[in-house]
């Protein structure tokens, strides 16, 4: 992704560029990029296939890397590069979906390999999008699960909402939120974040009353609501040691504004082990991961059918130099996701107005704004409502003049 940093006139057009660029191209991003690294370790005491292993791993990481250095600018890098290690580039493989050796050689104590591997780039755009790192025009919802679970030798069900919950730790929600998470969905009430509902006011009159649910639901800001009951059944077949353990797990889904139910989804897994302790809890897994492949796909078409509303956001644009600034204007925020079209209300020697049609509220765009932070100009936005925003350009001193090739190429929507 390209991004000029420019100074003065240019600083205005650099962050809207900043901001509408943010996000890769929607096609592209839902290409599987194929990407050809070299890896090389030292080989140790001989090892061969131990230092081929680790060369490979060193490929993949670099493909990864690779990924990421284009999605993403060098201010977003800078910004962001203590998450980027911990939570990709930690974990590099998991974003590689194919890989194969084209070629390999031992040459003075190394070992050295040519990959070619296929990276999972939706995956990373979603870990960027639910991060805040980039900014797309598919927003996703918040989630809220509950999923109760219970294995074929416990009387009952854990869970930790409800009148009497018992200490909760589930296979099956764990395998839920992880893929869910990785999707770029954002979880709410999970783990340590779990609420406490007594001081929120909520009560429910059964386990899976969803009346409470979606009551604690909206407290939680989450937009979908996912009530669920997973149960490991008692093994059956035998081979040697290993016997079968199936599992089921159940999810209903609400829409939690207006209550609306989403369906259902029902998931069935059977996991062999020869180790009892362990047999229940891999089945669990197995449906919940089977669970969530469908959840996710049925959330995303109910959210995707769910178009944002356009606002005319009436903006005041003001500054230093703000009119060639303006002339700009339209030019860069053709691109800019969310952005239908820029309507000029007033041009004066000092301001403009205009009504900046966008998905989302005035809020929205300022937030957005916020998180971002420029070197050769400043920002300032006040007066927000829902509907309107004041928007001035603050230039830095000894800054650069704007070609006027560039000015030419802009244009004002009347």
């Amino acid at each position: 992704m390209m991004r000029q940093m420019v100074t003065g006139l240019a600083g205005m057009m650099a962050f809207f560029v900043l901001f509408g660029v943010a996000a890769a191209d929607e096609t592209a991003a839902l290409e599987k990029k194929k990407q050809v690294t070299l890896g090389k370790r030292t080989i140790v005491n001989g090892n061969l296939p131990q230092a081929k292993k680790a060369a490979i791993s060193d490929a993949l990481y670099q493909s990864v890397e690779r990924v990421v250095l284009d999605m993403l600018s060098p201010a977003d890098i800078t910004a962001n590069l203590d998450l980027l290690y911990g939570q990709v580039l930690s974990d590099t493989e998991h974003y590689v979906e194919t890989y194969r050796v084209l070629a390999e050689v031992e040459r003075d104590g190394q070992y050295m390999v040519a990959v070619e591997a296929a990276v999972n780039a939706p995956d990373l755009e979603a870990v960027f999008t639910r991060t805040g790192i980039l900014y797309t025009d598919k927003t996703t919802p918040s989630i809220l699960l509950l999923i109760s679970e219970q294995s074929y030798n416990e009387v009952l069900a854990r869970y930790w909402w409800g009148k009497n919950p018992l200490p909760y730790a589930s296979f099956a929600e764990g395998a839920l939120i992880d893929a869910l998470e990785k999707k770029g969905f954002n979880l709410v009430g999970k783990g340590p974040d779990r609420p406490n509902l007594e001081s929120l006011g909520i009560a429910f009159d059964f386990v899976h009353d969803s009346m409470g649910a979606l009551k604690l639901a909206g407290a939680l800001k989450a937009d979908i609501l996912v009530m669920g009951r997973a149960r490991a059944e008692e093994p059956s077949n035998r081979m040697g040691d290993e016997r079968s353990y199936p599992a089921t797990v159940g999810l209903e889904m609400f829409a939690v504004e207006t209550g609306e139910p989403m369906g259902s989804i029902d998931q069935s897994a059977v996991a062999k082990s020869g180790v009892e302790a362990e047999g229940p809890n891999q089945a669990l897994v197995q449906a919940g991961n089977l669970a969530a492949e469908a959840l996710t796909a049925r959330i995303s078409d109910f959210w995707s059918a769910r178009q944002p509303t356009v606002h005319a956001i009436e903006t005041r644009v003001e500054g230093t130099d703000y009119l060639s600034s303006f002339i700009l204007l339209r030019k860069v925020l053709n691109d800019m996701p969310g952005i239908q079209d820029i309507k000029t209300k007033e041009l004066g020697s000092d301001r403009a107005m205009v009504d900046i049609m966008f998905k989302g509220n005035a809020a929205t765009l300022a937030d957005r704004l916020m998180l971002k932070t420029f070197d050769a100009f400043g920002i300032e936005i006040s007066e927000v409502t829902p509907s309107s925003m004041t928007l001035r350009f603050v230039t830095q001193k000894d800054v650069a003049p704007v070609p006027e090739s560039e000015i030419k190429k802009a244009y004002i929507s009347e």
